[in-house]
């Protein structure tokens, strides 16, 4: 219903700033029903404060046409991406996936979750986008991520409601529910998000082995295609556990909220050994002069690969140790059946002797009887009797019991050992983690630290937003912290 164009915004005189003009099409622009949907998505959008979640600058009618001035990303669509790299013999890697799923959920959190006139409290809006899928997802060389098109966004409070039994969405990336007419939730939405990643895994989505439109669609209502896992082999096993679950044809059986979902993609990662952040998904666009190109071959952080390098020399060394230890103890096992081999044979003890005469008892002298006072030495009685008493029966006395560490004031000290791990995550995705005051990077964050209290400060400085928190790290336990700029909050929890 419009086109978009590369523009510049006049801030004052002689300052611009790069944009995108989304402009309703002329032969559109009177059409009542069209105008709305264009008010509608410019209303939803403003609203919208997200990282990954394209901003609009301005929205205005000129000329009797309606625009909007939005955040211009310099880079392309993953439809684009994925086709080109699929034509060059590429793929994304599991880290790209894993990083592609996390931010999108982390946009579809902040588009559920949207209340009236965008406040943080009162009445939900029920927002549902109803169009997700690699064509609306904008990837940035820098490996930035959005969700952009927001022209069909469903809202309870949207005045040009779709009637019921009409679908509005991209066909191949319905949901079952969406197929035939129903009322939808943000549950739709994930649903469509495993088809975009089942497609950018394997190069094709799950129903285009179906040649028509009425076998696509039986097959999406009864839940026939093939799982990700025949059709994309060597991928992780949580990835597929992941998209399998998405794809659940009763929305009851999938994940319940985006928040639940990127949870699970952030385990994944951690438990694999990768780090995610805008680095995953750095090198697969580039700008030149300009120009946004995919490159021949894609430079990615490769962040798994090393971590599974390194956990398999690990294990090469563990092996090796594991032997040493074994010949080790055959060795100590040889040499103690050597030694019992080899004990000398026990001689019987002699017998015992004879009688023997014993000497009669000699008996000691008279004992002299007790000195009187008078006799006694006057250096014998200088201390006094109650001083020497004291001292005799300071050493009888038991030690106080001891109840634990204590601090200079008194007060008992909690000792820590061993470590844990601390998981940070954040609402919105991409929060600034520091923690007792060493910056860990951009959230989400996972790693091991040694055992005690610790100190999270998230920052966010695009919403000028900083939180702090809590948190104690415990021994083979994971600490997690959750900072919500969007709600003022921030929590954690150590199980």
């Amino acid at each position: 219903m419009a086109e978009v164009y590369r523009a510049e915004q006049e801030l004052t005189t002689g300052i611009y700033r790069p944009a995108a003009l989304k402009v309703i099409r002329p032969e559109y622009a009177a059409s009542e029903d069209f105008r709305e949907m264009f008010l509608d998505e410019a209303r939803t959008a403003c609203t919208l404060s997200h990282p990954n979640i394209v901003h609009i600058y301005e929205v205005g009618e000129a000329e009797g046409l309606l625009y909007m001035g939005m955040e211009l990303v310099a880079g392309e669509s993953l439809a684009i991406v994925s086709k080109e790299l699929g034509q060059r013999g590429h793929k994304f890697t599991d880290e790209a996936l894993i990083a592609i799923g996390s931010f999108t959920c982390s946009a579809l959190e902040a588009v559920h979750a949207l209340k009236v006139g965008g406040s943080t409290t009162g009445e939900s809006l029920n927002l549902v986008h109803r169009d997700v899928s690699p064509h609306n997802l904008l990837l940035s060389p820098n490996g930035t991520l959005k969700l952009i098109d927001f022209g069909i966004a469903k809202a309870a409070t949207n005045r040009n409601l779709t009637n019921v039994g009409v679908t509005k969405g991209k066909a191949g990336y319905f949901s079952p529910e969406q197929a035939v007419g129903m009322p939808l939730d943000g549950r739709s939405d994930l649903f469509s998000l495993g088809v975009t990643l089942y497609k950018l895994a394997a190069g094709v989505t799950p129903f285009e082995e179906h040649h028509t439109h009425h076998d696509r669609h039986s097959a999406l209502v009864a839940g026939k295609w093939k799982p990700l896992s025949a059709v994309a082999p060597g991928l992780l096993q949580g990835f597929y556990t992941i998209v399998g679950k998405s794809l659940q044809v009763r929305r009851e059986d999938r994940y319940q909220s985006a928040e639940e979902m990127r949870e699970e993609l952030e385990a994944l990662a951690y438990d694999a050994g990768i780090q995610i952040g805008q680095a995953s998904l750095a090198g697969y666009v580039e700008e030149r002069d300009g120009e946004v190109s995919i490159p021949n071959a894609p430079r990615h952080s490769g962040t798994h690969l090393a971590r599974r390098r390194t956990m398999e020399t690990k294990a090469r060394r563990d092996r090796r140790f594991i032997t040493w230890i074994a010949a080790g103890a055959a060795v100590l096992v040889a040499g103690v059946a050597a030694a019992y081999a080899l004990r000398p044979t026990p001689v019987a003890p002699p017998p015992p002797p004879g009688p023997i005469a014993v000497a009669p008892k000699p008996v000691p002298p008279p004992v002299p009887p007790a000195a009187t006072p008078t006799e006694v030495a006057p250096t014998q009685i200088l201390t006094p009797t109650k001083a020497r008493g004291e001292r005799e029966g300071a050493h009888k006395r038991a030690p106080p019991k001891s109840e634990g560490p204590k601090s200079s004031g008194g007060a008992e000290v909690e000792v820590f050992s061993g470590e844990g791990k601390l998981r940070v995550g954040t609402v919105p995705q991409g929060g600034q983690v520091t923690v007792s005051g060493k910056s860990l990077g951009e959230a989400p964050i996972s790693t091991t630290m040694h055992s005690g209290p610790y100190v999270v400060e998230i920052n966010w400085p695009d919403l000028h937003k900083k939180q702090t928190c809590s948190v104690k790290v415990l021994a083979d336990k994971t600490a997690r912290v959750k900072g919500d700029a969007q709600n003022d909050r921030c929590s954690s929890e150590t199980n």
